[in-house]
């Protein structure tokens, strides 16, 4: 009796790995897809910072102008009632330049003009500046205080306008506001504010920085009636 032996083979599997030309091109698809992702999200980041920044520029202008247009309109006031009357402060209302103008009115209502009841805002190295006391009829005599900052806003323009008054003192230079000569009435006194600024951007050029400009007309009433 013949036994028939059974020899079993094993056999192997073939394993093949990647080519170096397949490596490349995944280098490269990976790095392409990176830089989209990096693109993006600088993109994002430049955009959000220039929305932040223009967000900035816009509240610095409004929040000047909002004091500007809130001040103004306390010149000449005098609460003394005892026979005193504001032309004191009243005639200290003054448009010594196109973006320089002088006011003062009584704080403390004592019927008096005091040294720190004397107000201003001018326009200095692309900054509102306020003049918060000191007397002088000028534009640079007193305190004054920067109330804009130079990296929210670049201030340009600072404008007041006084042509809209009734007694049309748009081209007063230094000397100030006079009151109506009839026997009856009150002087009423229209105020032309413009007011512009502009941002720095990553991207653009001192000369194309966005900007953005802010106009508008306020009423001062404080003067003497005639009556």
């Amino acid at each position: 009796m013949f036994s028939i032996k059974k020899t079993s083979y094993a056999l192997g599997k073939k394993h093949k790995g990647l080519t170096l030309i397949e490596m490349m091109i995944a280098l490269v698809l990976g790095l392409f897809v990176t830089a989209v992702i990096i693109t993006v999200f600088s993109t994002n980041v430049r955009s959000n910072t220039e929305n932040l920044k223009m967000i900035r520029l816009n509240q610095e202008l409004r929040g000047v102008m909002n004091l500007m247009s809130d001040e103004l309109k306390r010149s000449g006031y005098s609460g003394y009632l005892t026979g005193a009357t504001n032309s004191a402060f009243m005639s200290q209302f003054k448009r010594v330049s196109a973006n320089c103008v002088l006011y003062a009115f009584d704080t403390n209502s004592d019927g008096d003009l005091d040294t720190n009841e004397y107000r201003g805002f001018r326009l200095t190295s692309n900054q509102v500046v306020w003049k918060t006391s000191g007397t002088g009829t000028d534009c640079v005599s007193g305190d004054w205080e920067a109330l804009t900052s130079s990296e929210i806003a670049e201030i340009t323009t600072l404008d007041f306008d006084f042509s809209g008054s009734s007694n049309k003192l748009g081209s007063t230079v230094d000397t100030g506001i006079v009151a109506l000569t009839t026997n009856t009435g009150i002087s009423l006194y229209d105020v032309t504010i413009t007011l512009t600024g502009s941002t720095d951007l990553p991207h653009s050029s001192d000369a194309n920085d966005p900007r953005r400009t802010i106009v508008e007309t306020i009423r001062v009433r404080n003067d003497d009636p005639k009556d």
